[in-house]
């Protein structure tokens, strides 16, 4: 197993020594098509190969175009080089930011991208206003990462307010990882009668226009937003699954996985144990963070969609051979990336692929070396344990309830103690206080 630096930024790692007129960059982050990371000073250009120095001053070349766009710009211009692929970012955009999509008129007419098998729309970017009905329309984003001559997964988005361009950022790594289109309806939102009729639309036209795998579809959305979701996957049964971030529903086949994602003192997550009690497979995930009614970070958006991407390709690994073996080599590297930073999350997709019967040599020593942690083997268990003690706490709940019920509180208390030095010791403690009112 590759590094996933190694195999899907650079290609090759190759030590060099920096000129001596090269100005390096500062110390920042550079962001790969991929969605991945690596913080470095960028020293010099050569040949379309950017010369990196780690902060511990060890070197590597990456290829400039393995870049995303607006790092491309940045490197081009602090080294005064002029290409085709050169994207200058807005005069007030800092260094290190990614250029936001440009707000213009509807792409009713979309510009031809650079995309696999010459898709409408450019990759890496989200586009502008797509129009896709009668007043209705939707904002996509193409990973970089999408491959030629594929069929792809597409994780709809709705919104309590309504959806943005900006929206795909939440979902843009794990898009990159997974190969997922992402869609977001801009008219879907609290109070519309219309909204069943706007995603729907979207669908419809999604899956039209570009290249989907229809038993691959998936729906998401924050309060309102994942109610809608729920209410689509409910009504639409080729919906594969649900991400629900703060607010609960039913599912409307026993095919259909769902993720969810709610704050500890949300005032729905009484609602959200109640959606998740009657879910027997394990396949199904719920999971608190501290917050309150707010959406989940951009990092857990990502474990929700590589989870769902992973429970189905698993499910069906003989007709997605190529598939599996992408996913297993992608989560394989954020595992071994993540093994020395955040060992937790690494233990945890270790333990993925372990359970889903992956024993590729290298993961399986680092998942050995990952188990000799007691910490990482208890926050695991906490994945289950958690939601269990949740479903088993607040789910006797009908509707929402923002003030503690004493009991309840006790209770969190106590099962904190079996999670202390993990992050849950945290998560319990905070489920045990009220929650944020209505």
């Amino acid at each position: 197993m590759k590094s996933l630096l190694l195999t899907l930024l650079i290609g090759c790692w190759t030590v060099a020594a920096a000129a001596p007129w090269s100005t390096p960059t500062e110390l920042r982050a550079w962001t790969a098509k991929t969605g991945h990371k690596l913080e470095a000073k960028a020293v010099q250009i050569t040949d379309g190969k950017v010369q990196l120095e780690r902060a511990d001053g060890s070197k590597v070349i990456v290829e400039l175009d393995k870049f995303i766009d607006a790092d491309q710009a940045i490197l081009r211009k602090h080294f005064d080089q002029s290409g085709p692929a050169a994207a200058t970012p807005p005069a007030d955009t800092p260094p290190g930011a990614d250029t936001p999509p440009p707000a213009t008129a509807p792409a009713d007419k979309p510009t031809p991208g650079i995309a696999a098998d010459d898709l409408p729309y450019p990759l890496g970017q989200a586009t502008a206003e797509i129009p896709c009905g009668d007043a209705v329309s939707y904002f996509l984003y193409l990973p970089n990462s999408l491959r030629k001559g594929a069929k792809h997964p597409v994780l709809f988005v709705m919104g309590p307010g309504g959806g943005s361009a900006g929206d795909a950022e939440r979902y843009r790594a794990g898009a990159e990882r997974n190969h997922w289109i992402i869609a977001i309806s801009k008219q879907s939102r609290n109070g519309f009668e219309g909204s069943q009729d706007a995603v729907d639309a979207m669908i419809r036209h999604v899956t039209t226009k570009l290249p989907i795998n229809k038993k691959r579809m998936y729906v998401t959305g924050f309060s309102g937003g994942s109610r809608m979701a729920f209410a689509t996957a409910g009504t639409n049964k080729e919906i594969a699954g649900v991400i629900a971030c703060g607010a609960g529903g039913h599912l409307g086949s026993a095919h259909q996985v769902a993720y969810g994602l709610v704050g500890t003192n949300c005032f729905n997550r009484t609602d959200m144990a109640n959606s998740f009690k009657g879910l027997k497979s394990r396949d199904n995930v719920l999971r608190f963070f501290p917050g309150q009614h707010e959406w989940a970070s951009e990092e857990l958006c990502d474990d929700a969609i590589t989870h769902l991407n992973g429970v189905f390709l698993f499910a069906n690994r003989a007709a997605y051979p190529d598939d599996c073996a992408a996913y297993t080599a992608q989560v394989g590297d954020l595992v071994e990336l993540s093994a020395k930073t955040a060992p937790l999350r690494a233990y945890m997709w270790s333990s993925f692929l372990t359970i889903h019967g992956i024993k590729e040599p290298k993961l399986a020593a680092l998942h050995a070396t990952l188990s000799q942690s007691e910490i990482n083997k208890l926050y695991v268990k906490g994945l289950t344990d958690v939601s269990e003690f949740a479903q088993k706490n607040f789910g006797g709940v009908s509707g929402s309830q923002w003030k503690a019920d004493p009991k309840v509180a006790a209770a969190c208390k106590r099962e904190a103690k079996k999670f202390v030095g993990t992050p849950w010791e945290e998560v319990l403690n905070l489920m045990a206080g009220d929650a944020q009112k209505f």
